[in-house]
């Protein structure tokens, strides 16, 4: 049993609001998880364990569905595909110890990517602490806390029953006002104890739209000087729900606007205006535009100017100067490339460009015919690099067309990490926010695998796909499984070329003594994925395309599309611009 409450912790209970008997008395796994419904959460991702085990009959009685994965790092893949589908965040749970430590890298990527992320321990009874109990993750061993802090935003052990709900809304409050991971451990002695103290949902009100209109002039300003101005739009505006007002404000001035890799759909790509995304395999137009030296200002909303974003090009420099808008400060430090630049929030930034801007306005709408005859010269650059015919097998880009003709247009799709992302961006169309998921700062591979799953559960209306690799499925193919127990119809793409892909290429054109670390035996995926209760088919001709996509699509379980493809084939646009 845990101590008594002290006089002192009652009286700071009761001055916070916390006590309050007459709520009646549930098992604090249990308000953990009433708490969580409270928030909104309907799914928890997990891999069960002798720390966590007071928590299994407590979901069925908060009407919370467990989700049990094959491996802990598949479950907060989950949680963080859930998350980023959802737009909210996303739940995972394992035991201290070697359950969290599975975690690590799917906390750092949701970490570097801005993913909200919950993971929830289990921890030794305090008792046993000290004493060379089997697995112990808190101080007395190799500490949880301490391995998670640098990957999450908040990480802490519930150190008394009164504190449980403070506890977790200090951790909730912190994921989302940054956007990244908590971590709280519940000692397994303190599971099953009796909590009386209830809990206050955080307000779900819309944060908001903040915006420095005093530095939003200069950029309004800067904006209007030139008639060639572009939009650059990223993650943010997926974040602020820009993107209808990101169309409307295009639409309004003829602006043609390009979008980071994890931003591809926030602006739909069969636009008149979408020039495609900007980066790693991204579009022939985007590019085209950089290099012509006819660009005078490019605004750029909610982008972090990494290496992915901007090939650390200095053609990202237009004729007059990068404006830079952002509800992140650090995205506006002074760097190469960034000239003006204000304080705020995507949608709140293109209102005011719209309506309290009026200088930038006026002078945008008066520089409409100059940039309409700019444009005609832009969009008759092709979009894509043709995807010839493969030496052997398949092309990889014909491959991920053929996905996209047969996707409904409403269809989430998630793109592992590999050659075959470059692929992804340049051949696939996407047309809305979430409906493509992709990791691109620490870009795990095998993270598409688990975080399919989640984005599934969450968008359960819409079809869902994966494009992954051989390489990856290396990884975390056994979630495959997961997604067979809980009868979840999936796409997944294996773009098969026996390699490594990126590494082969590198190496092919660097040193060919490397070549054979990164060369694969070709693997029968269908027969695995047949042995986890899934089905699918082997592709390796254009004309097999129709019937194996049609058959995914309508299968109604896990499906596999093996596609055996060229190795050889040089990813399109990825070389730095000069």
């Amino acid at each position: 049993m845990s101590a008594p409450l002290s006089a002192a912790s009652e009286s700071v209970a009761a001055s916070t609001g916390l006590a309050d008997p007459g709520d009646g008395q549930i098992s604090a796994a249990r308000f953990l998880l009433r708490a969580l419904k409270q928030e909104g959460i309907d799914h928890v991702f997990l891999v069960p364990g002798r720390s966590v085990d007071f928590f299994l009959p407590e979901f069925e009685r908060e009407g919370i569905r467990p989700i049990v994965a094959a491996h802990e790092a598949g479950a907060a893949y989950m949680a963080d595909g859930y998350a980023r589908a959802r737009g909210g965040f996303g739940v995972c749970m394992g035991v201290g110890g070697p359950g969290i430590t599975n975690m690590l890298t799917p906390l750092a990527t949701a970490y570097s990517d801005r993913s909200p992320i919950l993971a929830l321990a289990g921890g030794l009874p305090f008792s046993w602490r000290g004493r060379g109990g089997f697995q112990d993750a808190t101080p007395s061993g190799i500490s949880d806390v301490e391995m998670v802090r640098p990957v999450t935003v908040f990480a802490q052990e519930i150190p008394h029953l009164s504190l449980s709900a403070a506890y977790l809304r200090d951790a909730l409050t912190a994921m989302r006002a940054e956007r990244r991971p908590a971590f709280l451990a519940l000692s397994e002695q303190m599971q099953s104890e009796p909590v009386a103290v209830p809990y206050r949902p955080l307000p779900r009100a819309a944060p908001p739209q903040l915006l420095d209109c005093a530095a939003m002039i200069a950029v309004g300003r800067a904006l209007g000087q030139g008639a060639n101005v572009a939009i650059y739009a990223g993650n943010g505006c997926v974040h602020a729900g820009a993107s209808g007002a990101l169309v409307a404000f295009a639409e309004r001035f003829q602006i043609p606007v390009m979008t980071t890799l994890r931003a591809k759909g926030v602006f739909p790509e069969d636009h008149p205006l979408a020039l495609g995304t900007f980066g790693p395999g991204g579009s022939t137009r985007a590019r085209a535009m950089l290099e012509g030296g006819e660009l005078d200002a490019l605004l750029v909303l909610g982008v972090n100017l990494n290496e992915n974003n901007t090939l650390w090009s200095p053609r990202l420099q237009p004729r007059q100067q990068l404006l830079t808008v952002d509800i992140d400060p650090r995205a506006l430090h002074p760097n190469e490339y960034v000239g003006a630049s204000a304080l705020g929030d995507a949608r709140a930034a293109l209102a005011w460009l719209s309506e309290a801007g009026g200088e930038a306005a006026r002078a945008l709408a008066a520089s409409l015919p100059e940039r309409r005859a700019w444009l005609s010269r832009l969009l008759l650059v092709p979009r894509l690099v043709p995807a010839a015919t493969a030496a052997v097998g398949l092309h990889p880009g014909a491959v991920i067309m053929a996905l996209r003709k047969a996707a409904p247009r409403e269809s989430t799709v998630l793109i592992d990490s590999g050659a075959h992302t470059f692929f992804a961006s340049h051949y696939f169309e996407s047309y809305a926010p979430r409906q493509w998921l992709v990791s691109t700062v620490m870009a795990p591979m095998g993270w598409a695998l688990g975080a399919a799953v989640g984005a599934k559960l969450a968008q359960h209306e819409q079809p869902c796909a994966v494009l992954t690799g051989d390489g990856c499925m290396l990884m975390h193919a056994l979630e495959l499984h997961t997604a067979v127990r809980y009868r979840l119809p999936i796409v997944y793409v294996i773009i098969n070329n026996s390699a490594f892909g990126n590494v082969y290429l590198r190496a092919k054109r660097d040193d060919p003594a490397r070549v054979p670390l990164t060369r694969l035996e070709t693997i029968d995926w269908v027969q695995f994925a047949r042995s986890m209760g899934a089905d699918g088919i082997v592709i390796d001709r254009p004309e097999q395309f129709e019937e194996a996509f049609a058959r995914a699509f309508a299968a109604g379980c896990p499906f596999v599309i093996d596609a055996h493809c060229d190795p050889d084939v040089d990813t399109p646009n990825t070389t730095p611009i000069p």
